[in-house]
């Protein structure tokens, strides 16, 4: 949890009032943000993004429509209200609106800052179509609760993703923020503001920050330092109700992982929902580099909600390994307002749920017979969906039709490929080669800071390892053949 911190420094003072601003396309000046958390306005929140100065007569304001881990279109510009653009006088310029999701500010060179409402997600779930996956959405609750999925409040300005960001959050003094976003700079605790440095707007959209009273648990792993923070809006439980569940998991996940190590925090941000009124619903985890959002019921006896933390958590943390550790440039690089997808699905997903079922089975934490069922589950759900799609269309394509309802096959026929991957590399070398191991030599080969190129990774992989990885990948992965797993359970 990091703690946050006022006593500005005199010169960000300075830059925030809009002197002595330096011209961003020159020195990346940091963009100051602002959050107001305490002054909320019928269930809304201002927020004011102050950037250098532009040397451009145009500039272009943005909101993501999709970011990753969703692999779906959400247009968080549709939650902004009010939108303003003001000049270092306060006066309002012209700006033309360009989509749901991006702004066309005239003069740009007189521009001081942008100031828009934005509108919480959770208490509207029920009223859109297609409403944004919870874990991934908003929640303002005065006094109470702010799940800050900060895509859906800070955006950013064309060519302007790689400079800096200083996010100054106005808070309830009682509340405390949970997240691995940094400290600004260090400083005297102060109750009413916090303080946090991103580095580029990508570091912004992968913290999440939650707000509430204190409610949360730490324990260390190996040297990972584990914070739950959990927000019960009926005070039906505490985070160490689940601390013990947590920490047994963990443990275990960080044996199977063995020497995997690629940060030294993760925390989990836990959002009970209160199914009794209008509030989230999409149940579920969404996945950052050093943290993850879990929603889930409020109504959930305590050894259903311990299953389910089990289930959900283990998955979203092994994405540490895939895309987090070994990723292509599709996702290093995203673009928020017009993605690009990677055609790799069958690993950033598959491999992760597979990995959070086998890891259960051999740590002891599930039974053999278990973990056949699930297996055996995911074969049966995987005939609801087009069992003849190649997986690497679907996944380039995931966004469009008729691919987008297919996506969630990538949990059910995404962790059988890997299954089947695993007893192939078992199979050929006399059981000294896994998924895991080959998991593990990607992160040594890439890791956080350098993706691959999406085109040549299967044959990096069959370059590594075995003929029969390239004829399985060429039929069932990139080709449409439907797997016969029959052939691949008679070798077990």
């Amino acid at each position: 949890m990091k703690k946050s911190l006022l006593i500005i420094s005199s010169a960000l003072l300075l830059y925030a009032c809009g002197a002595g601003k330096q011209l961003a396309t020159i020195d990346k000046s940091p963009v100051l943000t602002s959050i107001d958390l305490v002054n909320v306005v019928e269930d809304r929140v201002q927020v004011i993004v102050d950037p250098g100065a532009f040397a451009t007569s145009t500039v272009i304001f943005r909101i993501p429509k999709t970011v990753p881990g969703t692999y779906s279109s959400d247009n968080y510009g549709q939650y902004l209200q009010d939108f303003e653009a003001l000049d270092y006088k306060g006066n309002p310029l012209q700006f033309v609106k360009l989509d749901e999701n991006s702004w066309s500010i005239s003069n740009g060179t007189q521009l001081d800052k942008v100031r828009y409402w934005v509108n919480d997600t959770y208490d509207t779930e029920n009223e859109v179509v297609d409403a944004v996956f919870s874990p991934a959405g908003t929640n303002i609750e005065k006094d109470s609760n702010f799940m800050l999925n900060l895509h859906g409040f800070v955006g950013y300005f064309d060519g302007f993703k790689e400079v800096p960001y200083a996010i100054h959050i106005k808070k309830p003094t009682d509340l405390i923020a949970t997240t691995t976003l940094s400290d600004q700079i260090d400083r005297k605790p102060d109750p009413f503001w916090d303080a946090f440095l991103a580095n580029r707007y990508f570091e912004v959209i992968d913290n999440p920050i939650m707000y509430a009273k204190p409610n949360t648990e730490s324990f260390e792993i190996n040297g990972i330092t584990v914070t739950l923070s959990l927000f019960s809006p009926n005070n039906v439980y505490k985070a160490s109700d689940l601390k013990n569940r947590m920490l047994k998991m963990m443990e275990a996940q960080k044996k199977f992982l063995g020497d995997v190590d690629s940060t030294k925090e993760y925390n989990i941000l836990l959002y009970l929902s209160d199914v009794n009124k209008p509030d989230a619903h999409g149940f579920g985890a969404l996945e950052h580099h050093t943290s993850t959002v879990v929603v889930l019921p409020e109504a959930m006896d305590i050894g259903r909600l311990e299953q389910a933390m089990v289930d959900v958590v283990s998955h979203e943390f092994f994405h540490i390994v895939t895309p987090l550790s070994v990723h292509s440039k599709e996702i290093q690089y995203f673009d928020f307002n017009d993605p690009k997808m990677s055609q790799h699905l069958w690993m950033y997903e598959g491999t992760t749920e597979y990995f959070a079922n086998l890891f259960q089975v051999q740590q002891g934490l599930i039974s053999e017979e278990d973990f056949y069922e699930r297996m055996l589950g995911k074969i049966t759900n995987s005939k609801f969906y087009d069992d003849s799609m190649s997986f690497t269309e679907m996944s380039k394509n995931i966004l469009e039709q008729p691919y987008e309802p297919n996506y969630a096959n990538v949990y059910e026929k995404g962790a059988l490929i890997n299954m089947c991957l695993d007893i192939i590399l078992r199979e050929k070398s006399n059981g000294e080669k896994s998924m895991l191991w080959l998991l593990k030599e990607l992160s040594k080969k890439y890791g956080t800071d350098v993706p691959f190129e999406d085109e040549v990774l299967f044959g990096e992989i069959v370059q590594m390892t075995y003929p029969e990885v390239d004829t399985f990948f060429k039929e069932h992965v990139i080709g449409d053949t439907p797997i016969d797993y029959d052939v691949y359970f008679s070798k077990v």
